[in-house]
């Protein structure tokens, strides 16, 4: 999301004050040194929420972020957000660093394109450390509804899946040749589901590796409508 001057992001959040909610935050975990879990509570009530759906938060006062909630309860009122704390002089990772139990934040209550699938069998699930809200909120979906789910991510540390219970393939950072090594067994593996346009395939994360996915995809007879795509960010531009 681009940066604004104050006065405007204050105008937004008046007169669009019903897409806003008051959250407090009422547990913090750290997944890992660069990964953090925050639980948030609000009257969520009237909200709709979707799989993969973005919320917004306002980490300065120029500037927004969007994350996408998992574990989103209407009920109990509660749903988290893991933070990429990848760079310290990043807005968003010195807001989420300093966020502790007990303080309140306005969040822009989710939005988005309808991106989950729920007549699919399976569920596969394609990113990176930004895309770990949405995996987890793709997953929950996909058991509700009785479908497989399986994902891919790319990380530093894969220790990470384990602990979330995101169980699938990984590739290192920045290793394109794993990532497709990964898929093509998936593909040879779930040969009919793929015939039969029975897999839906989620990419969400770095822009750029998206697109080579998605040609990747195209080229083993993957059907368009079948994937599914939401670029978080891309080298070189801030914000996304």
């Amino acid at each position: 999301m681009p940066s604004l001057p104050k006065w405007i992001n204050d105008t937004l959040e008046n007169v669009m004050s019903s897409k806003f909610k008051e959250c407090t935050v009422i547990h913090t975990e750290a997944v890992s040194k660069d990964l953090r879990l925050i639980r948030f509570a609000a009257g969520l009530e009237d909200v709709h929420f979707d799989p993969a759906y973005a919320i917004g938060i306002r980490v300065n006062e120029r500037d927004y972020r969007n994350y996408s909630p998992f574990s989103f309860n209407k009920h109990s009122g509660t749903f988290d957000v893991i933070f990429h704390l990848h760079d310290t002089d990043a807005v968003g990772s010195r807001f989420a660093s300093r966020l502790s139990v007990g303080e309140t934040t306005k969040i822009l209550m989710p939005r988005g394109k309808r991106f989950f699938e729920p007549n699919a069998e399976i569920h596969f699930s394609i990113g990176d450390a930004t895309s770990l809200g949405s995996s987890l909120s793709i997953k929950e979906a996909a058991e509700e509804t009785g479908g497989a789910f399986v994902c891919l991510h790319e990380l530093e540390d894969p220790s990470v899946l384990k602990k979330l219970e995101l169980y699938g393939y990984h590739a290192p950072k920045n290793d394109i040749q794993k990532i497709m090594e990964a898929l093509n067994d998936f593909l040879k593996e779930e040969k009919q589901a793929i015939y039969n346009n029975e897999a839906v395939f989620y990419l969400t994360g770095n822009g750029n590796t998206m697109s080579v996915i998605r040609k990747f995809l195209k080229a083993k007879g993957v059907y368009g409508k079948c994937v599914r795509s939401q670029a978080y960010w891309m080298e070189g531009k801030k914000g996304l």
